[in-house]
């Protein structure tokens, strides 16, 4: 298809407007036969002769070469057919909608300067002949030209506009037919993809467990046979262990939370009680690494699933606390941001995101530029986060452009007492 969405590609729709040339020009040069003029006779001849020859080219050169010549060949037919008949026969009128064909020829990612130089050739050459008409001579008589060449070249201008929406409204159509196989694709590829994590997940559960628990043991027996290094070191397989069970449990997590299995019920939800219960959750983590963490007073209530935000704030709050480093600061604040709407901002004075496309920040497994460092995460918390505050009507996002830090917000409707339903 040529990087073309119409289905029959750039070749085919060279070829339909090529076969309508021809057609066109043989009607102008019977109908210049009839006038006993030369002249147009030959315009109209070379306008057929440039479609006829690259007919004869099509497959021989390139593609780029024939459209060339058709439409060079046509525009300098019409602007001379305007220069020799009467303004009265609206010749000029066919140029202004020639500057929409190359919009069907050329692709702007690789032929942009000729696209633009091809749509700009008929409306140059209209301003040419407005100002040079009169030193033309004329070989149509005004009687003639009004009577049976205006029509004519009305018919012809009309006939290209009616081409060109036919040929836009199937590429539309085509385009609109692409998109949602592709959305289908899309949808069908993460069905898979959701079904394989939680496979695999509840595979790698079992022997987990096992590894913890064997290397607990060999944990106790070392410690209490007094070998030290022993037991430090079945110490580490076990918080190891630890670390990627907690992986594996939020990967299956994702994968209920992505399939949409989990129910949703929506109830006025106080924040402060929410954000009291998550920060009460990873206070001793937070005194273990002395990161201060703080939270502003508020009186808000939001509509929301009290597990479902609960969850999606301590996705947050865990990501807050992993990155800002021992002895940093985390701060959750609440504020009413627009009509309606509660929004719950979690900062921290971490490195930050850095620039990237912040929707990458929000990809399953991405971790940004944190991949390469030492802190252990599998980059789902972000990604749980948005799909249980969007189930809720919600949202969540990341302030850019800030010098340190980060600062990440959920977003959710705010309950009021004499709100409807």
């Amino acid at each position: 298809m040529d990087g073309d969405n119409t289905g029959i590609g750039r070749a085919g729709i060279s070829f339909i407007f090529i076969t309508y040339g021809l057609l066109i020009c043989s009607g102008w040069l019977v109908l210049t036969a009839f006038s006993g003029e030369l002249g147009p006779f030959g315009i109209a001849a070379l306008a057929f002769g440039g479609f006829a020859l690259a007919r004869l080219l099509k497959g021989r050169v390139s593609l780029l070469c024939v459209n060339m010549i058709w439409l060079l060949t046509t525009n300098i037919a019409v602007f001379l057919a305007a220069c020799v008949v009467h303004p009265a026969g609206l010749m000029a009128v066919i140029l202004v909608p020639l500057a929409g064909f190359p919009f069907a020829l050329f692709s702007p990612s690789r032929e942009r300067v000729l696209l633009i130089g091809m749509a700009a050739l008929p409306v140059v050459l209209w301003l040419l002949w407005f100002g040079m008409r009169d030193r033309f001579p004329v070989l149509i008589p005004e009687d003639l030209a009004g009577s049976i060449y205006a029509p004519a070249a009305v018919l012809s201008a009309f006939s290209i506009v009616i081409l060109q929406l036919l040929y836009y409204a199937n590429a539309t159509e085509v385009y609109a037919v692409s998109l949602e196989k592709a959305r289908r694709e899309s949808e069908q590829s993460s069905r898979a993809k959701t079904a394989f994590l939680a496979g695999i997940s509840h595979e790698m559960r079992t022997p987990l467990h096992t590894v913890i628990g064997m290397a607990g043991l060999i944990r106790d027996e070392a410690r209490d046979g007094g070998d030290t290094q022993q037991s430090e070191y079945a110490a580490h397989i076990a918080e190891a262990g630890q670390a990627l069970l907690g992986t594996v449990e939020k990967t299956m997590h994702f994968a209920d939370v992505a399939a949409r299995r989990a129910p949703v019920n929506l109830t006025p939800v106080s924040v402060s009680q929410s954000v009291a219960r998550v920060l009460e959750r990873y206070r001793a983590e937070a005194e273990d690494r002395k990161i201060t963490v703080t939270s502003g007073a508020t009186d808000a209530r939001v509509l929301a699933d009290p597990a479902l935000l609960d969850d999606a704030l301590a996705q947050i709050v865990e990501n807050a606390l992993r990155y800002c480093g021992k002895g940093g600061v985390v701060s959750v604040d609440v504020t009413r941001h627009g009509f309606g709407r509660v929004r719950i901002i979690i900062s921290d004075n971490g490195p930050g995101f850095g620039a990237f496309d912040s929707d990458l920040a929000f990809a399953p497994f991405e971790r940004l530029d944190h991949a390469a460092g030492t802190t252990f995460g599998a980059g789902l918390g972000l990604p749980i986060a948005r799909i249980k505050a969007e189930v809720m009507a919600g949202r969540v996002g990341i302030a850019l452009g800030l010098a340190k830090g980060a600062q990440v917000w959920i977003e959710l409707p705010e309950f009021v007492e004499d709100m409807p339903g």
